[in-house]
């Protein structure tokens, strides 16, 4: 048996309350077995390592990345996901959704294949996260129109097929045609069911949510927005207690001051998304902007910024206490894919996904299933 054991450690664990303690956290086969306050007991005689006080959370877990997968098709596909993993690992994330962007029914079906047939060996990939192709062509962003399309239950039949239990999560837009149908269908299927790139009304989303809608992606952002006599899509989102919603927050997709109305508003049912991107999105070149990526007509296309520096910009900007801050990158992505017994969680039994953070929250080392990874770059 493999033992590890993290002394000194400021226990950052997302599910307790009160004074974070500092203590000790034991890893056993890969396991958290034991932590409490204080010095560890000298009877463990295990391989010890000082953390000199800093914070020892949970690995952060991203709903939505892109990143190469987005211009990577066939045989290419394994090794951009592999590179994924370990570039994520690197940063503090340990476990990921691979995140499509709308394309033709051949080459989504190959995406799922392959991520299906592919073990990734550093950050876990959890499954695929289908951001699109069933969207609104109003609220496209820069996802290619032509690849956009009404729902068809047989190619949903045919990925999830495909998949063998592979996707995760589908973002789609349920006021298009046969949108409520594919609601009930992919939920019955076992997806996270969200909504996004919608202009979906309050009505249409309350039915939605009847039929299974539990999630909305990347929140204010591809949807119908807010006004104070009219609630639109962005509006429910915001106040329906029913859904969970993720965000991007790099200061630019989202104001900060709406960042903060958002944690106000949604709570514990709020999380954070890198939605990453790299130079192209498909076919489509897109322009670095700062901590951006935008289309060549100013679009916004996705982030370039980690989860990592997401958390700390979540954390200026709502003034949100270190738990709760670290709780949106971690608990409550797992709350929403149903793991939370065992990720984003400090608790006996979970996995040893761990990252090692400063009082800035910026990365020091990240562990999984306790081994250690490459120091981030």
């Amino acid at each position: 048996m493999s033992r590890l054991v993290f002394s000194n450690a400021n226990l950052l664990d997302p599910e307790s309350e009160g004074p974070v303690p500092l203590g000790w956290l034991l890893v056993e086969d890969g396991v958290i077995t034991a932590w409490q306050e204080g010095p560890p007991p000298g009877a463990l005689a295990s391989r010890t390592l000082d953390a000199d006080g800093l914070w020892l959370a949970p690995g952060f877990i991203d709903l939505h990345i892109h990143g190469d997968l987005a211009i990577t098709r066939g045989d290419g596909l394994p090794p951009a996901l592999q590179a994924t993993s370990l570039a994520l690992a690197r940063r503090g994330t340990t476990a990921f959704l691979a995140t499509t962007v709308s394309m033709a029914p051949p080459s989504l079906l190959d995406f799922v294949a392959r991520v299906r047939e592919t073990d990734a060996t550093g950050a876990a990939c959890l499954g695929v996260h289908l951001e699109g192709p069933w969207i609104a062509p109003g609220r496209v962003g820069a996802h290619d129109p032509a690849s956009v399309r009404n729902y068809d239950g047989r190619e949903a039949a045919d990925l999830v097929a495909r998949a063998e239990g592979a996707l995760a999560m589908v973002t789609l837009a349920p006021e298009l045609p046969g949108g409520l149908q594919a609601v009930e269908d992919l939920r019955r299927a076992g997806l996270v069911v969200s909504l996004g790139h919608s202009e979906a009304s309050p009505e249409c989303i309350d039915d939605a949510i009847e039929r299974g809608l539990s999630h909305v992606t990347h929140l204010f952002n591809a949807m119908g927005p807010l006004h104070h006599r009219d609630l639109g899509t962005a509006g429910m989102a915001l106040s329906d207690d029913r859904l969970t919603a993720d965000l991007i927050c790099d200061g630019v997709h989202v104001h900060p001051r709406i960042v903060r109305l958002a944690a106000l508003a949604k709570g514990e049912r709020l999380c954070l998304v890198s939605d990453q991107v790299g130079p192209r999105l498909g076919s489509l070149p897109l322009e670095r902007d700062g901590c951006v990526w935008r289309t060549s007509d100013g679009t916004l296309a996705g982030s370039a910024v980690t989860l990592a520096q997401s958390v700390g910009c979540f954390r200026r900007y709502t003034g949100a206490g270190l738990r709760e801050t670290v709780a949106a990158a971690t608990l409550r992505p797992a709350r929403v894919l149903g793991m939370e017994s065992q990720r984003g969680t400090l608790r006996k039994g979970a996995r040893a996904d761990l990252v090692l953070l400063d009082r800035e929250t910026r990365v020091r080392a990240t562990w999984i299933a306790g081994q250690r990874v490459r120091d981030p770059g």
